[in-house]
Order: structure tokens, then sequence, then C-alpha cells
């Protein structure tokens, strides 16, 4: 700070609250509890701009030791971004909210229902849809939604607060792209009751063909005070549900298909894919737990030069997932790598009973004894 007071800068020092790296979601901070945090603001260009020196300039890991790490997101940062990990406090200065620089100052209980971001939710520019809470608190089900400005790629881990970070929980996490693939929507239905965890990892579809990591964005708190009775998992799938980036890209379309979930009652589904050129086509069916299924007499194909159909057969009730891969036809011969297109949830709800079509089935059996005939009584 001594550079700033030579260059004859104005510098504040502010002191308050912060959800630091070791901030644990859901935590409430309560002035005279809590371990304050010490951030700046400096008045430049004809206005005070708000700085973290220490954050800018690495963290502390979970060994407690500093790891020094430049980060750009913690200098001049916007009053609308830093409210969300710094709350000015300090019980000796009147007026002290007026340090948060902000039209409508946040009180500290609207700060602790803030659930935790980290800098990389505002550099992929997303915005939660519903109100914020922290924890979330629900029953049998809740949705989850992030915005966007461009299509982004989501994972996520849903886990119990006593567990450590895995993604056994995720088949319980229904997750798909809405409104022009611009919104991420979460369906989550948690198997018990409890506290859990629910960490979302993006990156923009756009610079997935450069880094395919994605990044930890946002963590929420949950808490579920009842849960269904009798709950099907999901099957395990790491994107969201749906036509992929890939799709699009080849310029292809769903005919008679909204949504990702293909619903069947006992019966045939068709689904039709419109191509602009003709695909280089594969398919994967998978059964709730993971396992690969044989496609054979469940899902057959009809290709022509701008439609692909594929009719569905499933043969029990239960999920399905229904992956599809392709490429537009190469001209050369070889081995290629066919990105994933689209993938679908199969949720057949009824069956239609192969033994009522077993001529061995013996409540069909037709009754082939011969009847006796009745001879009448001459008297």
């Amino acid at each position: 700070m001594g550079n700033i007071k030579l260059a004859n800068i104005r510098v504040k020092r502010i002191h308050g609250f912060a959800k630091g790296f070791d901030y644990r979601p859901g935590h409430q901070f309560h002035p005279g509890e809590d371990i304050t945090h010490a951030w700046n603001a400096v008045f430049i260009f004809g206005a005070w701009r708000l700085i973290d020196v220490t954050w800018g300039t690495g963290y502390t890991d979970h060994t407690g030791k500093f790891q020094r790490k430049l980060n750009e997101h913690f200098f001049l940062t916007d009053p609308e971004v830093l409210i969300w990990t710094h709350f000015p406090y300090c019980e000796m200065e009147s007026n002290y909210s007026r340090w948060q620089l902000l039209d409508k100052p946040l009180k500290l209980d609207e700060f602790n229902a803030l659930p935790k971001v980290t800098p990389f939710f505002f550099e992929y520019n997303l915005r939660i849809r519903s109100r914020p809470q922290n924890p979330v608190v629900f029953r049998f089900q809740t949705e989850l939604k992030l915005t966007a400005h461009k299509p982004t790629r989501y994972k996520y881990k849903l886990y119990s607060v006593e567990d450590r970070e895995n993604g056994a929980l995720n088949n319980y996490v229904f997750c798909q792209l809405k409104e022009d693939r611009l919104l991420g929507s979460f369906a989550i239905c948690p198997p018990t009751e409890g506290m859990y965890y629910f960490k979302v990892y993006a990156r923009p579809e756009w610079q997935m063909y450069e880094d395919t990591t994605l990044k930890n964005v946002a963590i929420f708190l949950l808490e579920c005070l009842k849960a269904k009775k009798h709950i099907n998992p999901y099957p395990l799938h790491d994107v969201p549900w749906g036509p992929g980036q890939s799709f699009f890209d080849f310029k292809m379309k769903l005919i008679n298909q909204v949504g990702p979930v293909i619903v069947t009652w006992g019966g045939k589904r068709k689904l039709t894919v419109e191509t602009a050129s003709v695909m280089l086509i594969t398919q994967q069916l998978f059964d709730s737990n993971g396992k690969e299924m044989d496609t054979r007499g469940i899902i057959s194909r009809e290709d022509s030069d701008t439609r692909i159909s594929f009719t569905i057969t499933p043969p029990r009730i239960g999920y399905y997932k229904f992956l599809i891969f392709g490429i537009p036809k190469p001209k050369l011969k070889g081995k290629w790598r066919l990105p994933l297109l689209a993938s679908f949830l199969i949720d057949c709800k009824l069956t239609k009973n192969p033994s009522d079509d077993d001529p061995y089935n013996s409540n069909n059996k037709k009754d082939t004894k011969k009847k006796k005939m009745r001879i009448p009584t001459v008297r």
C-alpha cells in the first residue's frame, strides 16, 4: 500500500466479513463471533473503487500455507460483484454500509443468504435465476437455475455434508439446458432427508475447443426436509441431457421431440433428426445402472440424406440413457473420433407384456379338450 500513498491516491481500509477459501456454505456471520477480513477502497478517476490485494495475490490452501497466485478478479472489482464475498462491517463507524458502494446496500442477513461463488462465476457471466437462499430449504425436490450470456457446459457434484467431496449422488440430479440453451436447470431430488452440498462446474461452450477443463463456479447448501419414499435414480451422466454443442455445430434439428426425455407407454417411440448433410452415426444404450446394452431389438435406425429416424422399443419399465455420436460423413475412409451429438433419457412407463403373445403361456392356451356331447335321456 506504500506505493499507492506515494502516488498520492486516497485509500480507505475496510473491515468486514468475507467468504474466503475456508468458508463453508451455510455459515452465518455474527458480529463479535467471526474473524473479520480487511480490504481497501481507492479513489481513482474521480470515483471509489474496491481492491483486495491479499486475495488478489494468492490464497491459503487446506494446509494453512499461503499460495502465491495472481487473481485479477480482486483488483478494481465492481461493487455488485464484490458484495457476494465481502461485507463491510464496523461498529465503531456510523453508516459503514456506504463502503459497499451500492445504491441499495445489503443487510447482513441478505449477505448470509448468498451462496458461495467463485471468480469464474462472474468471468463466465453467470447469474442465479432463483431467489438466493443459504441453505436452500425444500421438500422432496428443488430446482436451481443458472443463466448465462452464451451456451455453457455444466458438471456437478451432489454429496452429503458429512462426506468428502464426491459424485456418488449425481444420479439424483437431472441437468438440462433451456431457453435457447442459455439457462442451466438442475432438478435435485435427494434419496433421503438431510443436508447436502451441491457443487457446480462450468465453462462456456466456445471455450471448450481450447480447454475442456470446467471450473468450479458455485457451491450451494441444500436442506431436504422430506424425501420421496420411492425414487428411481437417473443413469449417471456427465453433461446436460439433450442436444450438445456438436449437434448445433452440424446444423441438426429435432423433428418430433421436445426436450431430452423420451417417454414411452408400452409401445414404440420414434425419434427423428434432420441433418444438413449425410452423417456418420453410431449410438449407445445404457440401463439405469450404467451397464451398456445390446441395441438389437431395442433400437432400429433408418437413414436418408437429410433425416435419421430411431425407433425405440424399451424391453422393460425404467430409465435408459440413449447416446448419439456422429460427424458429417468423411470423404476418406479411416478411423474417426465421433463426438457426442445428443443424450436422451428414455423413461419407459409401461411395457407390453411378452407373455400376452406367447402361445405357450398356460393362461393363453385355448381349451383343446373336446367337450363331451350330452345325450338326452329317452323316456
